[in-house]
């Protein structure tokens, strides 16, 4: 299935002015995702993630080197001459980008729950989260009809499964939000706590996740990866090593409302040496705008510098590395994974060589996140997450908390994981769909499979 013209259908619940999905119609990253180019194009970037205003694209070029990535400008746009910054946010809180939603004019003494995106899905900012529900938090939806199908469904002896499927599986991010935040002020009770108690297994933790959303469910996987003996370096990854530095703004903020505690207090304190380090660079890090020029000076910087800390060595300068992975944006990686490949070998084969363990896994799912080998059909990281779905169903049994929590965190960004189904079928030659329902059983599977299949 190509997706050189592909038109998503607006959900209706993006945040206000924003493009259908996140899509521009040149392709490249836009605030809300990746839309791809047609073929033969370079990568043409969208805004940064701030609805209100955005900075002009990049100047095109002739003459250019990689085909799949802008062209050298004729001045620095490095890390000590970053250019033109983006335009400020809209803030209430330093460094996070908020969107309020038109006031409700029946109800103008209301103050407005703000609405941001967090990994390309708009969600309730978490200052404010707990302020009264508004009708406009989801425009075009009421949920007091599903809250009706909630209480009918978890009313008596037993519980209708069906019904809490049908009801639930379909929500996008803000009617979620709308419906629990409306739950609690009819019924006096949240719907975590009533679905919680009705429901077990598999089945319950997936609609756990559902309904806290994307920002509070990875807080909550977050906070499992450090609580505890020991710490789920795996889960951790994957919750902070792809997310923008508004996301992680975001989650830090989020994470400090629910626990009231700091969240790289708590990685510093679960874990120690150079693991620690790496993931407290992950959660500072503040890399250039995905739609800001490549420095190829800086990428061929980093070829030399990544040279001397590894092959060109005895041993390994691992920070060096981290550095350098951690803090450039996507469109620098694939420059210098192309750049490095030219050169020397392949960047991921080194790092296999280079490293072990948790840093070796952590440094590259962020390089094939960024690889552009796929990007241009399917977009950054698609490829990457078709093939952990892959592994959460491979081999003896099924490893079902990492299948629960990559759906259900991938599922938010509808066209992106309808891509992710794309890349899936492309490499395996099944339907995720149908891998799904082969692997789960029950109700486990219905709830699964609608979610997969968009309800």
């Amino acid at each position: 299935m190509s997706y050189y013209n592909y038109n998503h259908p607006s959900s209706g619940y993006g945040a206000p002015n924003a493009p259908p999905n996140g899509f521009n119609n040149q392709g490249g990253f836009s605030a809300g995702g990746f839309y791809p180019n047609p073929p033969n194009s370079t990568y043409s970037y969208g805004p940064p993630p701030n609805f209100n205003q955005a900075p002009p694209p990049p100047p095109s070029h002739d003459g250019y080197a990689p085909s799949y990535l802008p062209p050298p400008a004729s001045h620095s746009y490095g890390h000590t001459h970053p250019g033109p910054p983006p335009p400020p946010p809209l803030s209430t809180y330093p460094g996070v980008s908020y969107q309020s939603p038109v006031p409700n004019q029946s109800f103008p003494y209301q103050q407005q729950v703000s609405v941001i995106h967090y990994r390309n899905a708009p969600v309730p900012a978490p200052v404010g989260y707990d302020l009264p529900p508004l009708a406009d938090l989801a425009p075009g939806y009421d949920p007091n009809m599903d809250i009706d199908k909630i209480r009918k469904a978890t009313k008596g002896i037993g519980t209708d499964e069906a019904a809490l499927i049908a009801t639930l599986a379909h929500l996008g991010s803000l009617p979620m939000a709308s419906l629990s935040a409306s739950f609690k002020a009819r019924t006096g009770k949240t719907l975590t706590e009533v679905l919680d108690s009705e429901s077990s297994g598999y089945f319950g933790e997936t609609l756990h996740g559902l309904i806290q959303g994307p920002l509070w469910y990875d807080v909550e996987l977050v906070r499992s990866a450090v609580q505890g003996a020991g710490t789920d370096e795996l889960l951790l990854t994957e919750i902070i090593a792809d997310l923008t530095p508004s996301d992680r703004q975001n989650l830090c903020v989020a994470y400090r409302m629910r626990y009231g505690r700091d969240l790289q207090a708590d990685i510093r304190g679960d874990l120690s040496a150079k693991t620690e380090r790496l993931y407290t660079m992950l959660l500072s890090a503040n890399p250039l705008p995905e739609n800001y020029p490549v420095d190829y000076q800086q990428v061929e910087q980093d070829v030399k510098s990544l040279y001397k800390a590894g092959q060109g060595k005895i041993g390994t300068d691992e920070i060096t590395f981290c550095d350098i992975i951690i803090n450039r944006s996507r469109p620098h990686l694939a420059a210098l994974c192309d750049a490095y490949t030219r050169k020397y070998k392949s960047l991921t084969k080194v790092i296999k060589s280079e490293f072990s363990g948790h840093m070796r896994q952590t440094l590259l799912f962020i390089v094939e996140g960024a690889k552009p080998k796929h990007a241009m059909e399917f977009g950054p990281g698609v490829w990457r997450d078709a093939k952990l779905l892959e592994k959460s169903m491979k081999g003896l049994g099924t490893k079902d908390k990492q299948l629960v929590r990559r759906i259900v965190r991938y599922h938010w960004d509808k066209p992106r994981f309808e891509a992710i189904e794309a890349a899936y079928h492309k490499k395996y030659r099944k339907s995720l769909e149908g891998r799904v329902a082969g692997e789960t059983s029950g109700d486990y599977k219905k709830l699964l499979v609608a979610i997969v299949r968009g309800g």
